[in-house]
C-alpha cells in the first residue's frame, strides 16, 4: 500500500453551477451553499478543475450575456450631433462665453457680507474685484484683475455711496480669455457689463 503524502488533497469534490452559470467546486461531504447546485461531476481537486476549465467557455454570469444579446439585437441609436462649427454668432465655442459677449448684462459687484460703497472702494484699490453676472443660472461670479488704465472711478464718491464706477479687466473663463467691462453705480452696486474675448 502506498503511503499518502500529507500535503496531498484527498478531498471529493462535487462540481456546482449557481443560477448564472458560474462553476465552483465544494466539498462532497458538505450541504451545497444556497443558490449553488451539483452537475453531476465528482472527483478529486484538480480533476474537477480541469473539468470546469474544459466547459466553462464563457465566465460572464448568465444575466450579463444575456444583456449583451439583447443590446446587439437592439438598432443603434443615432451617433450624438457633432459640434456646431464656430459662427460670428457662436466666437468661442463656449455657450457661457458667447453668451456674457452679446449686448449688455445684469452685473452687480461680488461683496461676500460687507455690501458697501467703502467695501468696493477697498477692493478697487487692491486691483481685484468681483463682478457677478446675475441673470445666468445661479449667477456668475468672476474675480477680476483691473486694469486701471482702461477703468475709471475719479468720479464716484464712495463715502456718499454715489456715481458710477468703470471696470475693465482680464480674466479666463472656461478656459477662453475675456475682458469683462462693467459700469457699478455706487448706490446700488449693480449695473450693466459684458465680456469681450481676447
Amino acid at each position: 500500500m502506498a503511503e499518502i503524502d500529507e500535503q496531498e488533497d484527498t478531498t471529493i469534490y462535487n462540481v456546482v453551477i449557481n443560477h448564472e452559470e458560474q462553476y465552483s467546486i465544494w466539498p462532497a461531504d458538505r450541504d451545497n451553499p444556497p443558490g449553488w447546485q451539483e452537475v453531476g461531476k465528482r472527483g478529486l481537486k484538480q480533476e474537477c478543475l480541469d473539468y470546469i476549465e474544459e466547459v466553462w467557455t464563457d465566465m460572464r454570469p448568465l444575466s450579463l450575456r444575456r444583456q449583451m444579446e439583447e443590446a446587439a439585437q437592439r438598432p443603434a441609436p443615432p451617433p450624438p450631433p457633432s459640434e456646431a462649427p464656430i459662427t460670428d454668432d457662436s466666437r468661442t465655442g463656449d455657450p457661457l462665453v458667447d453668451r456674457l459677449s452679446e449686448g449688455k448684462h445684469a452685473v452687480e459687484a461680488g461683496l461676500a457680507s460687507d455690501k458697501t460703497a467703502q467695501a468696493f472702494q477697498a477692493r478697487l484699490d487692491r486691483d481685484y474685484v468681483h463682478i457677478k453676472f446675475t441673470q445666468t443660472q445661479g449667477g456668475t461670479e468672476l474675480g477680476v484683475r483691473l486694469d486701471r488704465e482702461r477703468s475709471d472711478w475719479r468720479e464716484a464718491d464712495f463715502v456718499s455711496a454715489t456715481g458710477t464706477v468703470h471696470i475693465e479687466g482680464d480674466l479666463t473663463l472656461n478656459d477662453v480669455r475675456v475682458r469683462c467691462v462693467a459700469d457699478i453705480d455706487l448706490a446700488t452696486l449693480s449695473g450693466q457689463g459684458h465680456l469681450e474675448p481676447l
